[in-house]
């Protein structure tokens, strides 16, 4: 429906844009021909004549319209195009000049040809040039409108298959977790069942975040850090005290939209990797904060850069998910940067706020 109602304008505008120009064209010519014979400009007589006149080029060049419009001229190539419009403008000038003859007639009860080629044939060839260029404009106008609608169906082609990808992506993130959950789940029902129960409801609740917010393009940071503090409770239950994570949130940066679950791939990725390369206990910083126009988000966790992390990079999931995702959102504007120490692993990740 928002499609059609676009089109629909689009072809109003169009409608309106060519009639703008049709009176524009002979306007101009009409002034053109004030400007070379301005004497005529103080004969009432006259200055109406020629300027009833004007009915005829603008009938005329309305009846080309549809001409050009019905064969699809414009589409065709130069010569052929050139034996159509070149006829059909002289065909058209002597039109006109007849008309132009009938209001001599008409102003002066007479008409006045004294010599052929100077009252008759010369005008003819005058009048189908200004045919001939109107038709070059016409045609012009053509290809560029049809530039135009290029241009968008392009522009909307791009934007479907970026939301297509953008989905795509958004949608590997709940399996995986669920995946992960609900075996640490499954490993406490018997070893400590209020501890499996408490686990639920964390995921329970988390799902209830998905559900709500996920299908939302973007949402504020507090409730994503709301989510991710859901999923960090789940992982302290299962890692206990070998997981310590701290938090950092400006509170100014709270009210800043991001893509939904942006964060949460760069946090399982610290726990993941993290557990299997650092000396327990696992410690992640969270930090997110404002610089000017953009958030600057750092994950930070104990261990070591290994081929593990590299190899995730390359499979459409992790680390390399959430680059796509800010490709897709934001194209240019942003930052994303892996920095590798011996001791610890810094995620940065900067996003240029909407204005």
């Amino acid at each position: 429906m928002i499609d059609k109602n676009v089109n629909e304008i689009f072809f109003l505008k169009r409608k309106y844009s060519f009639w703008q120009l049709q009176i524009m064209f002979w306007f101009a010519h009409w002034f053109i021909w004030l400007w070379i014979y301005p004497d005529n400009f103080l004969v009432l007589n006259i200055f109406l004549m020629h300027l009833v006149q004007y009915i005829a080029p603008y009938t005329i060049s309305y009846l080309f319209r549809y001409i050009y419009k019905k064969y699809q001229i414009h589409h065709l190539p130069f010569f052929p195009m050139s034996l159509i419009i070149l006829p059909i403008s002289f065909l058209g000038g002597a039109l006109w000049i007849a008309f132009s003859y009938f209001l001599v007639f008409c102003f002066y009860g007479t008409i006045f040809i004294q010599n052929i080629f100077r009252d008759l044939i010369q005008p003819i060839f005058y009048d189908s040039y200004a045919l001939v260029t109107w038709s070059v404009v016409y045609i012009g106008y053509k290809f560029y409108q049809e530039f135009i609608v290029q241009k968008q169906n392009a522009e909307r082609a791009i934007i479907l298959a970026q939301s297509t990808q953008l989905e795509m992506l958004r949608y590997q993130i709940n399996p995986h977790f669920l995946f992960n959950t609900l075996n640490s789940a499954r490993a406490l029902v018997l070893a400590d069942p209020p501890l499996a129960r408490e686990m639920l409801t964390q995921i329970s609740e988390f799902l209830r975040y998905s559900l709500s917010e996920g299908k939302n393009s973007t949402v504020p940071l507090v409730r994503e850090m709301e989510a991710i503090n859901n999923y960090l409770e789940i992982e302290k239950i299962r890692y206990k005290d070998n997981l310590i994570v701290e938090y950092q949130i400006d509170p100014i940066a709270e009210d800043f939209n991001i893509p939904v679950f942006l964060i949460l791939p760069l946090v399982e990725n610290a726990i993941k990797h993290g557990m299997k390369s650092t000396t327990l206990p696992l410690k992640i910083n969270l930090n997110a904060k404002v610089i000017e126009d953009y958030l600057q988000i750092d994950v930070v966790n104990t261990g070591k850069w290994n081929e593990n992390i590299a190899k995730d990079l390359n499979t459409g999931t992790g680390l390399n998910n959430v680059k796509k995702r800010l490709e897709n959102s934001y194209g240019n504007n942003f930052h994303f940067e892996i920095l590798k120490n011996d001791d610890f692993i810094h995620v940065v990740m900067k996003i240029k706020k909407e204005r």
